[in-house]
């Protein structure tokens, strides 16, 4: 009997991974989709849980018995985003804040239904004050064949108008915002207010990057309309922002290392 070469065992993994990603970037916007839900420890007593609905990531980051939430998904799936925190065994009530990198509709649409509901207060950047007041995405540049066919559904999608509690304008510490230290910090470029959060280990930035559909690399983001600018962005968390990241939590796949990531901002040529 023939042991299978390790090629073969890669050859199948990979398949596996295209037929999972294609089959979830096909159901975007189908209410049936399942939640993929992903745990990674990016220090000792930091846990940040990935919850994937329709291709887009919201990231429980718990410490301890504080936890908050980095971006909530789209509106109409955020009674389905409570009912995955609590199966992982959070309270959504207990929310210490969502904190909104962007305010783009698959990631901030989430954030108006838990405060709605329980009163979560919301932390976004204050540039992105007015797409919150308009409830629909602003103008996307696509990047990619698979962006552009997407496109006509990503800028159409709405949400339930909100206003944030706390805006960013600089540098902030997280620590009094959701008890885990840490930093916010504005990184303006795919929308007018992004902003990350740099926890211990760790950064979690939204769009300004996303993972590969297939593999573990770092990718320019589906919708960006200065890629040179973002790519400078991108250099700038790497550098100075977040210089003892190694894990790097973003909105669309991933999540991603820190040496594709720096690999990401200097393309060689």
């Amino acid at each position: 009997m023939n042991t299978p070469s390790i090629d073969r065992y890669r050859r199948v993994r990979v398949l596996r991974q295209v037929v999972l990603r294609v089959m979830l970037m096909g159901s975007v916007g189908t209410s049936g989709c399942a939640t993929r839900h992903a745990v990674e420890r990016p220090a000792a007593d930091l846990v940040v849980h990935t919850f994937n609905r329709d291709y887009t990531n919201a990231h429980l980051v718990a410490r301890g018995d504080e936890y908050f939430l980095v971006d909530a998904g789209l509106e109409r799936n955020g009674p389905r985003l409570a009912s995955d925190l609590r199966d992982a065994g959070f309270d959504p009530a207990r929310l210490r804040a969502i904190i909104v990198t962007h305010g783009h509709a698959d990631h901030a649409g989430g954030a108006g239904y838990f405060q709605r509901t329980w009163g979560t207060p919301i932390v976004v950047g204050e540039g992105d004050t007015g797409l919150l007041s308009q409830g629909h995405n602003d103008a996307l540049c696509p990047t990619s064949k698979m962006a552009t066919r997407r496109l006509q559904s990503a800028q159409a999608e709405t949400f339930q108008t909100f206003a944030p509690n706390v805006t960013i304008t600089q540098a902030t510490d997280l620590r009094p915002l959701t008890g885990i230290p840490g930093r916010v910090v504005p990184i303006p470029g795919h929308t007018e207010g992004s902003i990350a959060v740099i926890v211990d280990g760790a950064a979690l930035v939204g769009d300004l990057l996303r993972g590969s559909v297939v593999g573990s690399a770092a990718k320019i983001g589906f919708y960006m309309c200065d890629v040179p600018d973002n790519r400078r962005d991108i250099a700038t968390l790497v550098d100075e922002l977040a210089p003892t990241a190694n894990t790097f939590f973003v909105g669309h796949f991933g999540p991603v290392d820190r040496g594709s990531v720096a690999a990401l901002a200097r393309p060689t040529r």
